[in-house]
């Protein structure tokens, strides 16, 4: 007996569809650790969620905000604990589990048919057992397209995890600067008591009326109510804060234990910056990961332009008293009509989409990274002048005035003007020194890097 008979040709390709559905098994762990990997590498941190690793608990994050909140703290929480972000991670899962299934064949198909004589007798029954062969050619691309899939999304979630872990850090300076406004607010209102007492003794003594009294009392009042508001802005900078957190606790929980960072003393330089992020970024390369995605999406779209081929085995028992019939089948799709030609096109304007973003997304980039650089060293240059110019004058001001003031040589309109100057030169600092942290975090952010990696000008 020949051994290559269509019967005996038909169990190596079926047991070939059986071991590869056998083998098919989805692990997206090591995808998870890449992505935990690509963050450590963009923003330095290390411990990061995975959805199968460990994930803070209840007690743990007790622990963590018993003696308040470091920004440290903070951004290792939000990385463990943002449910965004977890959300997210699960998008590698079902990235894996689209190349695991790009890579099976489909399923054989299994075709009875029975048919009965009309004047009686033994009835007949006709198998066919068939595979797409054409498959077998297709599926190295089409696997090939999944896997670049599943790299763009492992880069694309890696980069929201920095992304998320500047959020974070930002929310905890804006919750720091709105707690700094808040005693700048309550100095303020020390300021306006003194004054008020002041006049409200001289008003006892004759030296003022009680017109002088009462205009004393009006900027008391605004700066209680100041108080209030800057009390409700403090208590929403941290519940946003706890929101980058996933905390659902009152906000009164959330006690910061970190200042404002100094400002940066080095101008950093746009231009060399803008090479490393180019060479860093995260998102960038998840683009040019799609790209690879799509060209190989164009060239199994081709091959399908070759319509279906599908090979198996016929098995016929005639009726009477004949023996049972075996042997090969073959059926064919004829591309007469669709010959796939619109989803070639299709996935050629897909593919060119992509080239023109990310085209795009550089330009952005650089773009990004000036205005950065540019909002670092403005921010530095203008605290300096604060600090050695501005603040000093404003409360040498203040000194003066309440000096002629007690002297009767100015007027009390007059110190309440240089008071409410003082006040804004405060609140200004305080904003400045906020910008200055953001800013330097956000340079980090579109750079892609971590801070102690970027490379500053002279």
């Amino acid at each position: 007996m020949n051994p290559m008979t269509p019967r005996s040709s038909i169990y190596p390709l079926l047991l070939s569809i059986v071991l590869t559905a056998a083998c098919a098994q989805v692990e997206p762990g090591p995808d998870f650790d890449e992505a935990r990997s690509l963050v450590e590498e963009s923003t330095g941190r290390k411990e990061v969620f995975s959805p199968y690793g460990v994930s803070l608990t209840e007690e743990e994050l007790s622990a963590i905000f018993a003696n308040g909140l470091s920004l440290e703290e903070s951004l290792r929480v939000a990385l463990m604990n943002n449910r965004e972000l977890q959300a997210e991670f699960q998008e590698i899962g079902i990235a894996h589990a689209d190349w695991v299934q790009s890579q099976l064949l489909s399923n054989p198909s299994l075709d009875v048919l029975l048919r009965f004589p009309s004047d009686g007798g033994r009835s007949m029954i006709e198998a066919a057992v068939g595979v797409e062969l054409l498959e077998l050619w297709r599926i190295p691309v089409r696997t090939e397209a999944a896997k670049k899939n599943l790299e763009a999304t492992v880069f694309r979630i890696a980069r929201r995890a920095g992304e998320r872990l500047a959020e974070t850090r930002n929310s905890y300076y804006a919750a720091v600067a709105a707690e700094e406004l808040l005693q700048v607010a309550q100095e303020n209102v020390k300021l306006a008591t003194q004054s008020f007492e002041a006049v409200k003794s001289l008003h006892s003594a004759g030296a003022a009326d009680a017109f002088d009294e009462n205009l004393a009392l009006g900027p008391l009042l605004s700066a209680q109510l100041v108080v209030r508001t800057t009390q409700i802005d403090a208590a929403q900078a941290r519940r946003d804060l706890a929101k980058m957190l996933s905390l659902d606790w009152s906000v009164e929980r959330l006690r910061l234990t970190d200042q404002l960072p100094e400002p940066a003393t080095t101008a950093v330089d746009a231009e060399a910056l803008i090479q490393q992020a180019l060479a860093s970024r995260l998102d960038l390369r998840s683009i040019a990961s799609a790209i690879d995605a799509l060209d190989a999406k164009l060239s199994l779209e081709r091959r399908k332009a070759w319509g279906d081929v599908s090979g198996g085995i016929t098995s016929e028992r005639p009726a009477g008293n004949g023996g049972t019939q075996s042997g090969p089948a073959i059926s064919l799709t004829l591309p007469l009509f669709d010959q796939n030609e619109a989803q070639v096109v299709r996935a050629m304007f897909k593919r060119e989409r992509m080239v023109k973003l990310l085209e795009a997304a550089k330009v952005a980039v650089a773009q990004d990274v000036r205005s950065s650089a540019d909002r670092v060293n403005f921010a530095a240059r203008s605290l300096v002048f604060y600090d050695e110019d501005l603040l000093p004058q404003a409360e040498r001001s203040l000194e003066l005035a309440r000096e002629s003031f007690a002297s009767g040589r100015t007027t009390l309109l007059a110190l309440v003007e240089v008071q409410r100057l003082l006040l804004e030169a405060r609140r200004g600092h305080v904003a400045l020194r906020l910008e200055a942290a953001t800013s330097r975090s956000n340079l980090e952010r579109v750079v892609g890097v971590p801070l102690a990696d970027l490379r500053t000008g002279p």
